[in-house]
């Protein structure tokens, strides 16, 4: 089983399913394989490895208030967990998703059930299986190297795997999840809910998490941005906001009036240079993912921070943030005004940025009637714009498509 990585797909990926998170594993594998192979046991085997991490993670309080307001009485552990096989099976269609957990919940299954280079629970249960078969016995005609098929579903079992799974826990804990310095100053600057993510292959927890974000800022009067915990970063913040406390710059930006976006965005045209706007829109492409956290040496995501800023509109982030004032980019207020005008123009909020970097994500791309008009705003926003596209039309076309915006100043 050592053949299948990224939650045991065939396809070596996690699956995403809209409503219920990215499936970690599917029973339909194993029983395919069951099926496949010939062998000689129950098809609940299927089910036995996913039901030990469901209940370890029930057992540890990561699972999701959704989860245990509709399934906690149908999933109590004792004796054993015995019916939590059935339960898979019957109520979660033979699927682990991430949606069964909470944040701290996904993050560990990111790390532990999704990652090819981390400890990786399906090796460990592999591991623990060939050592209770036996090596030969494992590579015989009956098993045919599938021995966790064949582990006892009982008391015995659950509680070596709950070791294991215990210590690998441990370890994220205190080598991993724990925030590093930098983070912890950039946490203790905003002063607000945070959420750190330690690098990360699959960005998928992240999304997860900031979607979730969202839906609860909506109702509870914040509003969730990703950034990373970068020292640069936090010392332009700190610069921008002068001498001030960070509570008193903030409160002066958030009383004061916003200016118009718009003339915002056409006093900055007019510094660059009046530039013919688009053609026709075309020779563009679709960019619906954020990549201003994304480390290319190394593959994975920076280490993260989601905070949560405690204001009621997205433009008014730049109170806790004040990022720009430095190259071409607008200044903080400029960035606040050009923020608002977007939002209410298509629906933009500044969700993610790093010490020059900026994304907006839309809930739709821009109407194609829109996208010339919203091509020239950026190229007035970040005349850097035009190392992105060959052409004006080109850029018109990315942003039909798209549903992030990206900018870049250098």
């Amino acid at each position: 089983m050592e053949k299948l990585k990224k939650g045991w797909l065939p396809d070596g990926g996690c699956q995403e399913e809209p409503d219920s998170g990215i499936v970690l594993d599917d029973a339909a594998y194993h029983l395919e394989t069951i099926e496949e192979k010939k062998l000689p046991v129950n098809r609940l085997n299927a089910y036995n490895h996913l039901a030990i991490y469901l209940r370890w993670c029930m057992e540890n309080g990561l699972m999701d208030g959704g989860y245990l307001t509709e399934y906690g009485e149908k999933t109590r552990t004792e004796p054993a967990g015995a019916g939590l096989r059935e339960f898979i099976r019957d109520e979660l269609a033979g699927q682990l998703s991430t949606s069964l957990f909470s944040e701290k919940g996904r993050a560990f299954a990111a790390y532990y059930y999704g990652e090819n280079d981390s400890p990786f629970f399906p090796s460990d249960i592999d591991r623990y299986a060939i050592g209770v078969i036996g090596e030969e016995r494992n590579n015989s005609d009956e098993i045919q190297d599938e021995a966790y098929l064949f582990l006892p579903f009982d008391e015995g079992c659950y509680q070596a795997m709950a070791a294991v799974i215990q210590e690998r826990f441990d370890t994220w804990q205190k080598d991993i999840l724990e925030p590093s310095q930098p983070a912890r100053a950039m946490m203790g600057y905003l002063g607000c809910a945070c959420t750190y993510f330690p690098a990360l292959r699959d960005d998928a927890p992240i999304l997860s998490a900031y979607r979730s974000a969202r839906q609860q800022g909506a109702q509870e009067g914040f509003v969730p941005i990703l950034l990373p915990p970068d020292e640069a970063l936090l010392e332009s913040l700190m610069i921008n906001a002068g001498p001030e406390t960070a509570a008193a710059y903030r409160q002066k930006l958030l009383a004061a009036p916003i200016g118009d976006g718009k003339a915002v965005l056409e006093e900055l045209a007019g510094q660059y240079g009046e530039e013919e706007p688009p053609g026709e829109p075309a020779g563009g492409y679709s960019n619906c993912c954020f990549s201003c956290y994304w480390d290319a040496d190394t593959g994975r995501t920076r280490p993260l921070i989601l905070a949560k800023i405690p204001v009621q509109n997205p433009w008014e982030i730049f109170a806790y943030l004040p990022f720009g004032g430095w190259n071409n980019c607008p200044d903080t207020p400029e960035l606040m005004a050009v923020a608002k005008y977007w939002a209410q123009q298509y629906g933009a909020v500044p969700a993610a940025m790093t010490r020059d970097e900026l994304e907006f994500a839309l809930p739709s791309p821009v109407p194609g009637e829109l996208a010339r008009e919203a091509a020239a705003e950026q190229s007035a926003f970040c005349p850097d714009m035009d190392q992105f596209f060959d052409t004006p039309e080109a850029q018109a076309d990315t942003l039909r498509q798209s549903t992030v915006w990206y900018f870049w100043w250098d």
